[in-house]
């Protein structure tokens, strides 16, 4: 970002005291991070205030960005400081000032119960590989906090910026979808993840929707399978220009079919297939849609085969924590997918493990936020099929009562004492996954040979 201490005053409605600053480069939150030449914003909430961090970094900062009751702690510090009414809300105004500067690059932002992250990563690796210069979120940065920093992060001559947004209460994407002002906005797909803080299915819908309403004008949307009948049913109405993969006649959707993992994909008569590291539809379908919105964007400039776009996303890997394979102990496989879970993506995943040869185990914990729905969406996942289970956590006791076989843990720290008793072979393949508030790395260190890196 390159930003005037007047733009940063206009954008935030803000006061500055003491000398003006001719230009502010970057705006951080975390004393951890700070570099000289940073500016300070000073975050406030529930059970800390930012503004108590401000002296560690004050002899290296341009600036210092807080409210009126954190500049009382500052009046030693000499520094120029912009005085806001609420500090969470000005560093989205300045993301949203820079975002206006962008008028170069395409803005893409991501939403959705899952997939994001995955479909975030695919279309990176895509468009590298095509010569695109893509900026994208970092890590788990998609929150009202995450996406100014990723906004803010994006250079002048990107010529993409994918923008994650991730919400779990009502109003947030309201705020990040006014902040970030999508070129093309993608929902990824949605379920009751997030339930609890968005009000039912109904109103995950709804939130999330919000995102199309911020398109700029001549923009469009992307929708995963599903998401266009779901925005009918709640009656919201889509942006004349976009894409469904529920409509395979319309010209700009890759058609897929996964054999093995062999994924066979067609698009206005072309073809072109790559091979998967694993079995997994999910994937599948998380590659023809990106190779959906890359070829709609790239042939509004360039003429671009489905060849060429297929050759960019061979190879891909999947985040940390997302299906990540490592090496197990007495040379079994383990599946690293603990980073999150919903009932959409736990189900995927179990059919993944099913579509593997040998041995095929799970150790599956509690789904977060479900809301009213948790009990339900618990006892109906499908473990039929599988030689061993092992479920952990409170909402996961409901689904082992429906199957005695398998073997149930109140806590993680169950589980390990548990797990680390059990053998496992060669052939075997075992599937961590639940949501990340159980921290099931732990039980990923345990069965893997070697370190694994997880996502934050």
């Amino acid at each position: 970002m390159r930003l005037s201490g007047v733009d940063i005053k206009r954008a935030t409605n803000g006061n500055w005291h003491g000398a003006l600053p001719e230009v502010i480069t970057s705006v951080v939150t975390d004393t951890r991070n700070f570099a000289a030449g940073d500016t300070f914003l000073a975050l406030r909430g529930p059970n800390f205030d930012g503004h108590h961090f401000a002296a560690a970094v004050a002899d290296r900062a341009v600036a210092l960005i807080g409210d009126a009751e954190g500049l009382k702690l500052w009046h030693d510090l000499d520094n120029s400081k912009l005085e806001v009414d609420d500090t969470l809300q000005a560093l989205g105004d300045i993301a949203h000032a820079w975002r206006n500067r962008l008028t170069e690059t395409t803005v893409i932002a991501i939403t959705g119960s899952f997939g994001k992250t995955s479909l975030r990563s695919i279309l990176e690796r895509g468009f590298t590989a095509l010569g695109v210069k893509i900026s994208a979120t970092r890590a788990n940065l998609n929150n009202l906090i995450g996406v100014p920093q990723t906004l803010l992060a994006v250079p002048l001559d990107a010529d993409v910026a994918v923008i994650e947004c991730g919400i779990s209460e009502r109003g947030e994407m309201a705020r990040l979808a006014a902040m970030v002002q999508p070129d093309i906005a993608i929902l990824t797909g949605m379920t009751a993840a997030h339930a609890q803080g968005l009000g039912g299915l109904a109103g995950v819908v709804r939130e999330k929707s919000l995102l199309l309403a911020q398109l700029n004008e001549g923009g469009w949307c992307a929708l995963g399978a599903g998401v266009s009948s779901l925005l009918d049913d709640n009656s919201i109405c889509k942006p004349l220009h976009h894409l469904s993969m529920d409509d395979e006649s319309c010209a700009d959707v890759v058609v897929w079919q996964l054999v093995g993992r062999e994924l066979l994909m067609r698009w206005q008569g072309q073809e072109a297939a790559m091979t998967l590291a694993l079995p997994a539809q999910h994937w599948a379908a998380n590659i023809a849609f990106a190779a959906s919105i890359m070829l709609r964007y790239l042939n509004s400039s360039r003429t671009t085969g489905l060849a060429e776009v297929v050759a960019a996303l061979s190879g891909w890997q999947p985040p940390a924590g997302r299906m990540k394979q490592c090496e197990g102990v007495d040379g079994s496989l383990v599946l690293d997918d603990c980073y999150n879970a919903n009932p959409v993506s736990m189900q995927a995943a179990i059919d993944t493990l099913h579509a593997l040869d040998g041995r095929r185990i799970a150790v599956l914990g509690d789904m977060a936020e479900l809301g009213e729905g948790s009990d339900a969406a618990h006892a109906a996942i499908n473990i039929d099929g599988l030689d061993r289970v092992y479920l952990i956590g409170s909402a996961m006791r409901l689904l082992a009562e429906k199957h005695p076989q398998a073997r149930w843990f109140a806590t993680t720290a169950d589980a390990l004492q548990g797990l680390a008793a059990e053998s496992f072979t060669a052939g075997d393949t075992v599937l961590v996954k639940a949501s990340r508030s159980m921290a099931l790395e732990s039980i990923v260190k345990l069965l893997c040979r070697q370190e694994v890196a997880h996502a934050l």
